[in-house]
C-alpha cells in the first residue's frame, strides 16, 4: 500500500455537526454543574469516554447518554439535535414560569393543580421536577397545608442538593421552615430559619429578598411562641430592609406582624396604625387574601376597644372575601372573630352558630385550622358557662389548652389556663385553681428576653 494511502487511512473521520453539538451541550452542562469528566462518567463510564463524547469523536449509546443526562439534571433529548424536544422544553419552561407567577394567596390552589398535573405527565428533567416540587410545597404553605408541604419540599430539597444549585437549596430550605411553622412547630421553624439566615448573609452579594422573608417569618415564630417584644425586633429590622426592595406583599406582612405584636403588648393605638398600613399596602397590591386578613384583624381590634358596630362591619367584609378566595383556614378564623364579637355583644345565638360554622369550615388540619378550632371551642365554653354547664365548659377549655400546647402558642395557652383556674375556683377546687395559675404564669413567661439574629 502506498504511503499516501496509509496516511489517508489513519486520518480521523470528520466530526459531524450533530455530534459536535451534542458534545458542546454536554460540556457546557458539565461545566455549569462544576463537575469533572470523571465525576460525570462515574461509576459506569471512564473519563476518556466522556472526553470522547464531548469532542464529538463518538456517539454515546442511549444508556450512556441517559446516565450523564440524569447526573446533569437534564433530559437526554436536551443533548440531541431535536427540534421537537426543544419546543417541548420551551413549553415546559413557560408552564413552570406561569406556576411560579401563581404563588400568591389567591392563585395558590391553581398553582398546585398545575404543578401536580405536570408532575403526573412525567418526562421531566431533574431540575424541572425540583422546581415543581418547590412550587407545589410553596402553594401548600399558602393554603396552610403544612404537613403535605413538608413532604413535597423534602423532595425539592434533596434534588436541589443533587443539582448543587445553591439558590434552589436556599429556596427549598426556607419553604421547609415555613411548612414546619404552619404544621405547628414554631420552635423547630425558628431554628431552621436562624441557620438559613446565617447562610443567606454569607452569600456575596447577599440575597436581600430571602433575608427579608426570613426575618418576617422569624417574627411570626416569636409571636407564636408568646414573645411579642422579640417579634417587634425582627419586624422592625425587616421594615428597614424592605425600604431597599419595595415589595408591597412583604410590607403588608411586616405591618400585620407589628400590629399583632403591639396588640399582644397592649398598645392598641400602635396596633391599629400598623393594621391600617398593612391594609393600605394589601389594597395597593390587589392582594385579596391580605385585605381579608387585615379586615379580620381590624375587627378583633375594634371589638377589643368596644366598637362593636365597626367590628361587625370589618368581619362581615372579611367573611365575604374569605368565601370567595379562601383558603378554608382563613374563613374559619373569620367565623371565630364574628363569634367573639357576638359574645361581647351578648348575641349568644350568633356566637354559637358562628363558632360551629368555624369548626365546620376549618377543613384540612394545620396550625391555622387548629387555632381556629381552638378559638371556636373557647367561645362555646363561654356559652356553656353562661348556661351553667360547668363540666362541659371545662372539657372544652382543656381541649383548647391541649391544642395551644401542641402549637406552642404560649400566650393563648396562658389565657386558657387562667380561665380554667377561674372555673376551678368557682366550683371550690382551690388546689386546681392554684395549679392552673402556676401553669399559666409559666406558659406566659417569654422563653428569651433578648433577640440575636
Amino acid at each position: 500500500m502506498p504511503p499516501q494511502a496509509r496516511a489517508r487511512r489513519r486520518r480521523p473521520a470528520p466530526v459531524s455537526a450533530a455530534l459536535r453539538k451534542l458534545g458542546d451541550r454536554l460540556r457546557e452542562a458539565r461545566v455549569a454543574a462544576a463537575m469533572s469528566q470523571a465525576q460525570l462518567g462515574s461509576p459506569y463510564f471512564t473519563r476518556a469516554h466522556v472526553s470522547a463524547v464531548e469532542l464529538g469523536k463518538i456517539r454515546p449509546a442511549m444508556r450512556s447518554l441517559e446516565h450523564m443526562a440524569r447526573k446533569l439534571g437534564k433530559p437526554p433529548s436536551y443533548f440531541l439535535d431535536d427540534a421537537e424536544g426543544e419546543r417541548a422544553r420551551a413549553e415546559r419552561e413557560l408552564e413552570l414560569a406561569a406556576i411560579a407567577g401563581l404563588l400568591t394567596g389567591a392563585g395558590a390552589p391553581e398553582a398546585l393543580r398545575r404543578a401536580e398535573r405536570m408532575l403526573d405527565a412525567g418526562g421531566l428533567a431533574v431540575r424541572e421536577i425540583c422546581r415543581l416540587r418547590l412550587s407545589a410545597g410553596s402553594a401548600l404553605n399558602l393554603v396552610h397545608r403544612g404537613a403535605e408541604a413538608i413532604t413535597a419540599l423534602a423532595v425539592a430539597q434533596r434534588l436541589a442538593a443533587e443539582l448543587r444549585d445553591d439558590v434552589l437549596v436556599r429556596a427549598a430550605d426556607y419553604q421547609l421552615a415555613v411548612a414546619t411553622r404552619i404544621s405547628g412547630n414554631p420552635r423547630g421553624a425558628r431554628e431552621l430559619l436562624e441557620t438559613l439566615l446565617r447562610r443567606a448573609e454569607a452569600v456575596r452579594p447577599p440575597d436581600q429578598l430571602l433575608r427579608l422573608r426570613i426575618l418576617i417569618s422569624l417574627g411570626g415564630c416569636a409571636q407564636d411562641l408568646g414573645e411579642p417584644a422579640a417579634a417587634t425586633t425582627y419586624y422592625r429590622r425587616a421594615l428597614e430592609w424592605s425600604k431597599e426592595i419595595g415589595d408591597l406583599a412583604r410590607v403588608t406582612s411586616i405591618h400585620q406582624g407589628l400590629g399583632n405584636a403591639y396588640r399582644a403588648l397592649g398598645d392598641h393605638d400602635a396596633a391599629a396604625g400598623h393594621y391600617q398600613r398593612a391594609l393600605a399596602s394589601a389594597e395597593l397590591a390587589q392582594d385579596l387574601v391580605g385585605v381579608l386578613i387585615m379586615h379580620n384583624a381590624l375587627a378583633v381590634l375594634s371589638a377589643d376597644a368596644g366598637r362593636l358596630a365597626a367590628a361587625y362591619e370589618h368581619v362581615a367584609f372579611a367573611i365575604e372575601m374569605a368565601v370567595r378566595s379562601g383558603p378554608a383556614a382563613y374563613l374559619a378564623q373569620c367565623y371565630v372573630t364574628r363569634a367573639e364579637v357576638a359574645l361581647k355583644a351578648k348575641d349568644r345565638e350568633l356566637a354559637r352558630t358562628s363558632a360551629e360554622a368555624a369548626i365546620a369550615a376549618a377543613g384540612d388540619r394545620g396550625a391555622e385550622a387548629d387555632r381556629a378550632i381552638a378559638g371556636a371551642t373557647l367561645v362555646l365554653a363561654e356559652l356553656d358557662l353562661h348556661q351553667g354547664q360547668t363540666a362541659r365548659a371545662e372539657r372544652r377549655l382543656r381541649d383548647a389548652a391541649a391544642t395551644y400546647r401542641a402549637l406552642e402558642a404560649r400566650a393563648e395557652l396562658g389565657d386558657v389556663l387562667m380561665r380554667l383556674g377561674r372555673v376551678a375556683k368557682k366550683r371550690g377546687d382551690l388546689r386546681a385553681a392554684e395549679r392552673y395559675a402556676t401553669q399559666a404564669y409559666a406558659a406566659s413567661t417569654p422563653v428569651s428576653a433578648n433577640v440575636e439574629v
